[in-house]
């Protein structure tokens, strides 16, 4: 762990990202029932409030997560202070959303050891978006996805803004490119998300098999719900608002939990 005197030694911005993952660090101590060094602790909170209010944070702010707790015995209190605090000094530095989840305490990503799997896979067809797709890569990997199959225009799970959404999990979840083709050559039972379907409420799904998830613009392809018809057909969210969609992210994560459910029976 880097020495105060050391910290002295950086430049504000940098002195005040290395703090935010220190305060991390020390979260994830807490977690483990590990005690923090109260004197390093405490000299860390002084140092970065120093530099907070050089910046010109208003002392509101600061003062809306009041004082470090007193009593280190208590370590839900002493979580919930540093993580607060981080997160000012996050805001601060304008960090992504993204950046702000714990990591893992050893790795920094997601456990795979820790999944439970189910025989399931979803067909990501042009969905266009590196953050629709690192996003539905972590609901993937929520929900025990076994293996994502990305058509040929389907963005790169290795684009920047997806590994952000991801938060890891295009590490996790299994991935290859696949064609229609492949797809339905594998025997696998293949459904599709698209309207039209079945109420997901109702729908019979498959024990395993593959879900077909068309693009953000266009939906699913002609021949993809040809392949999808003959197969295990298709699901539909009732939807009630006057819109009529959702994003596809958000669509994914509905239908995952209901055929996870549907497995859990």
């Amino acid at each position: 762990m880097i020495t105060l005197r050391k910290l002295l030694k950086l430049s504000r911005k940098t002195r005040l990202r290395k703090a935010a993952r220190l305060l991390q660090s020390f979260e994830m101590d807490l977690a483990r029932g590990k005690k923090p060094d109260q004197v390093y602790l405490k000299g860390l909170v002084e140092l970065s409030r120093q530099d907070l209010k050089a910046d010109g944070i208003l002392t509101e702010d600061l003062g809306r997560i009041g004082e470090i707790p007193g009593d280190f015995n208590t370590p839900a209190a002493l979580i919930r202070f540093c993580n607060n605090f981080r997160h000012i000094l996050l805001s601060h530095l304008s960090a992504e959303p993204a950046d702000w989840d714990l990591l893992h305490e050893e790795t920094g990503a997601p456990d795979p050891l820790m999944r439970q799997i189910f025989p399931i896979r979803m067909f990501l067809e042009d969905v266009r978006s590196p953050f629709n797709v690192g996003a539905m890569f972590r609901t993937a990997e929520s929900f025990g996805v076994k293996e994502i199959l990305l058509s040929d225009g389907t963005a790169d799970p290795r684009h920047p803004r997806a590994q952000r959404a991801s938060m890891g999990c295009t590490q996790v979840v299994p991935w290859r490119r696949c064609s229609l083709g492949e797809l339905e050559e594998s025997g696998s039972p293949i459904f599709a998300l698209e309207l039209g379907g079945s109420d997901i409420s109702i729908f019979p799904f498959p024990r395993s098999g593959t879900v077909i998830i068309g693009s953000e613009e266009l939906g699913v392809s002609p021949e993809a719900l040809a392949l999808a018809d003959s197969g295990n057909g298709r699901v539909t969210i009732p939807l009630r608002g006057s819109k009529g969609s959702l994003n596809v992210s958000v669509a994914s994560g509905i239908l995952l939990f209901k055929w996870c459910q549907s497995l859990s029976k």
